[in-house]
């Protein structure tokens, strides 16, 4: 089924954001732009797109505010592991682009490829993309590893709350996708996930980097990178 349209009426009547946590999101916003101003404002009117859009197509589960903005901080702050010569990065499974449109704001010089076989859910994107002028942008409707068989190799492919870690990487590595690096941003039993991993699944990949970061009183998070072997 297809998007049916951010509602006017429910944008229209959306509260505005807490500014109390628009400020600790200027503060990471600061390391990306100077003024910061602008991402911010984008960040802002992306998150009333996605609450408003998620009223009529199921694109999250949080419904309001408080419980959209530690996913923006999350995805904001992840940002910082990017490296400045990542030419274009997938966001595999982007659902309502988390992280994927979060980082086309920051990075305006990059080419953020948005992977969602969800019919809704890449309308969504689409929409979002064109009402935030990004042309950066590119929204890849169908399933992650067929659409990249027709693109060139991303040097970053993102997945973040898309499977359990032992299934996401099976698959990847099943379907002989090809990239740069896997970013996968988790919670604090990834290492676990990881470590319980048979030998033969975790011999296929290298794990040269991995990050705990912090979100003040939302607690800590943590991205693995991953290579290819």
């Amino acid at each position: 089924m297809s998007f049916p349209g951010i509602p006017e009426e429910t944008l229209a009547g959306l509260a505005s954001a807490n500014p109390l946590d628009m400020g600790l999101l200027r503060d990471v916003v600061a390391e990306f732009a100077d003024p910061p101003d602008g991402p911010l404002a984008r960040l802002e009117e992306y998150g009333s797109y996605l609450l408003a859009g998620n009223t009529v197509a199921r694109l999250m589960g949080p419904r309001d505010w408080d419980g959209l903005f530690p996913h923006l901080l999350d995805c904001a702050a992840a940002a910082s592991f990017v490296p400045q010569d990542a030419r274009t990065i997938l966001d595999w499974g982007s659902g309502g682009g988390l992280p994927g449109l979060v980082w086309a704001i920051l990075f305006p010089e990059k080419r953020i490829l948005l992977a969602e076989r969800n019919g809704k859910k890449a309308g969504f994107l689409e929409e979002a993309a064109v009402r935030l002028e990004l042309t950066n942008v590119e929204v890849l409707h169908g399933q992650a590893e067929e659409e990249l068989k027709h693109e060139e190799r991303p040097d970053i492919m993102v997945a973040r709350a898309v499977e359990p870690l032992p299934k996401l990487l099976k698959r990847i590595r099943r379907n002989r996708v090809h990239f740069g690096s896997l970013f996968v941003m988790a919670g604090p039993n990834w290492e676990e996930d990881w470590e319980e991993m048979p030998e033969t699944s975790k011999s296929s990949w290298v794990l040269p980097a991995r990050h705990k970061y912090s979100l003040g009183e939302r607690g800590e998070r943590f991205l693995a990178i991953f290579k290819p072997r």
